[in-house]
């Protein structure tokens, strides 16, 4: 039975009557589940610092197998884990183990000019006792850049992937979210020039998001198909280098948002153009800190009256702190409109924050502790949506092939305003095996 996303996603949580299943592969890092990704990479690492993640470990990193001019290097991770609660619900919560099996592939260029990188990736998970939480997941991607002189280089990148939503999205309830499966095609095109102290980028993408239906444990079938949308972006970005280590930037997008189809039979979707201007300072500072920080003004407006045009300040901002060669400290913060399918909104502003802490106890062990914090401000509507965790973990580099993951993690998600969504709390677990070439 398939019937209006919209209608039933409305009489779902009037009647406080779903069953929800488990976050996705992606829901333990609240930095990564909005369903963009910045325009442009990283500016500010201009080799002056390493982290500890990063840091060469040449009696544990994998050598790779030798193809000639590429190498490739082979990984799989396979492991257990629990869930406290399978369904996300404060009611009859139901524990539940899993195991996953996450195979993938990186083959890369070794020329001295130019490069080629094509990379595969899959996450699957098995629960014991609820097949309806079970997640296939996998990404294909595929990058070349040109280097054209000293000065200019051109990137182009191009991905499919499978993905699942996570519960701490804002653009449906939270108890449909877990359920939802989306397909992304991506294309981007990237240019940089630099002389002398200045740095030119422009940067054009699209992004095309199908959405299946949502399968319920009970047969209903939810269709997603007025959630189908295609995204196309331009980015320009001037920088400027003061000193080696420090240098300004302003960064400006345009973005085009166009879906598929109409929201329901004779009600326009939510169609927009948005505009966001940042400014800001990329800094490298050796042997202390490192980071960009921009603030701005973000504009959305939609191309039918029947929604509201939502403007506001807008925050990119990434900063890793030093204090010595065996710790890293990581901040970041992120503030941007993003798109609603919840009820009557259209938009809202998502609002996030994490802190991180990577120590190297031994050479082959290094220990993880993460805190993170979101919240959705919806327009128009008196609803806020608001997320904790926190997480701590180890990896153990037992020799160049094998290691050992262990992950703790602790979510809560608490609504105030317009509930259009169950509230909950999950502690998680998660050991794996790494076998690496």
């Amino acid at each position: 039975m398939k019937t209006s996303f919209r209608r039933l996603l409305i009489g779902c949580v009037a009647a406080s009557a779903l069953q929800v299943v488990a976050p996705t592969i992606a829901h333990a890092q609240i930095e990564a589940s909005p369903l963009i990704p910045a325009t442009l990479p990283d500016g500010f690492d201009k080799g002056r610092n390493v982290s500890v993640t990063e840091r060469p470990r040449p009696d544990y990193d994998p050598l790779g197998v030798n193809l000639g001019g590429f190498t490739l290097f082979p990984k799989v991770d396979t492991g257990i884990g629990y869930t406290s609660n399978v369904y996300l619900t404060d009611n009859n919560k139901e524990g539940d183990g899993f195991v996953v099996f996450n195979p993938a592939a990186r083959l890369r260029s070794e020329w001295n000019r130019h490069q080629v990188q094509l990379n595969a990736a899959g996450a699957f998970r098995r629960f014991f006792n609820n097949s309806v939480r079970n997640e296939d997941s996998y990404n294909l991607a595929a990058l070349g850049r040109l280097d054209v002189g000293d000065a200019l280089t051109v990137t182009g990148e191009a991905q499919f992937a499978q993905q699942f939503e996570t519960p701490i999205t804002g653009d449906v309830a939270s108890s449909l979210a877990v359920l939802s499966q989306y397909k992304r095609d991506f294309l981007s095109l990237r240019g940089q020039y630099g002389v002398g102290q200045g740095r030119l980028m422009l940067a054009a993408d699209r992004s095309h998001f199908a959405f299946d239906p949502i399968r319920l444990p009970s047969g209903t079938a939810i269709d997603q198909e007025n959630r189908d949308r295609t995204l196309t972006r331009v980015t320009a970005q001037a920088e400027y280098a003061f000193t080696p280590s420090i240098s300004a930037y302003g960064q400006l997008s345009y973005g085009d948002t166009d879906y598929d189809t109409l929201l329901l039979p004779n009600v326009a979707n939510r169609d927009s153009d948005s505009y966001r201007f940042i400014a800001g300072t990329n800094f490298d500072l050796s042997a202390l800190v490192r980071g960009t920080i921009g603030v701005g003004y973000a504009q959305r407006n939609y191309k039918s009256p029947l929604y509201k045009d939502v403007d506001g300040l807008s925050i990119e901002a990434k900063v890793e702190y030093f204090p010595s060669e065996l710790t890293t400290f990581g901040l970041g913060l992120r503030r941007v409109i993003e798109d609603s399918n919840i009820g009557n909104t259209n938009a809202y502003f998502d609002n996030r924050g994490s802190l991180r802490v990577d120590h190297e106890l031994l050479r082959n062990l290094i220990l993880n502790a993460i805190a993170e914090y979101a919240q959705q401000d919806f327009i128009g509507s008196t609803r806020k949506t608001t997320f904790y965790r926190g997480a701590g973990g180890a990896r153990y580099l037992i020799n160049r092939l094998l290691g050992l993951q262990l992950q703790l993690s602790y979510i809560k998600r608490d609504t105030t305003g317009e509930d259009l969504g169950q509230q909950f709390d999950e502690f998680r677990g998660q050991l794996t095996l790494v076998v690496q070439r």
